[in-house]
């Protein structure tokens, strides 16, 4: 199993055994080794200090913020994004997620993602993200995308859907990885 699949299984496990993989997770350097122990459980956790509206959020985003503060340290972005019929907002992004764009949680939170596109985007791998939006399915895709100082990247991006009470998809978690940091002669087409 790769270590993104590791992350999403853990993503979408009940409370109990998302505890269990973290400490696996842990083990293998992907968590800092005190925030499960700081972050407590999600009933307990007041928000990360950088999202004050964390209150008016809803049970389930509540949850994922926890989570994806507690995986705040993982190799690869994560960022939770509202529902498609709101144009899919940012709600939060971890740690590494904003090293990798340059971009502050201020500056994303309520933005659609796509603000990371650039005119060289291929327009396949956007329409397979609006796809699997609207069809409330999993999709993995790589786009060339570019952090804020203008500095192009590959993103391999995997969105994850995550259903509300009513059983309609309320949130999606993004999985933001970049990918061939060699030079782009080397790495070949753009989101190929």
């Amino acid at each position: 199993m790769s270590h993104r699949e590791a992350l999403l299984e853990c993503l979408r496990a009940d409370a109990a055994a998302f505890r269990k993989r973290v400490v696996d997770l842990r083990a293998c350097g992907s968590v800092a080794a005190d925030r499960i122990e700081r972050a407590g459980s999600p009933e307990a956790f007041d928000g990360p200090g950088d999202l004050p509206e964390f209150d008016a959020l809803s049970p389930l985003e509540r949850d994922l913020v926890w989570r994806l503060w507690v995986l705040g340290d993982a190799s690869v972005g994560l960022t939770l994004a509202g529902p498609a019929f709101q144009d899919t907002p940012t709600i939060y992004a971890n740690r590494t997620f904003r090293a990798v764009t340059g971009y502050s949680l201020s500056a994303v939170r309520g933005e659609n993602l796509r603000l990371l596109q650039v005119p060289e985007t291929r327009p396949g791998p956007v329409a397979d993200l609006a796809e699997a939006i609207g069809t409330w399915e999993p999709v993995t895709v790589e786009l060339r995308n570019h952090r804020r100082d203008g500095t192009p990247f590959r993103n391999r991006v995997s969105l994850v859907p995550f259903e509300g009470p009513s059983g309609a998809v309320a949130n999606w978690v993004g999985v933001q990885e970049a990918v061939g940091e060699r030079s782009e002669a080397a790495s070949g087409p753009p989101d190929g």
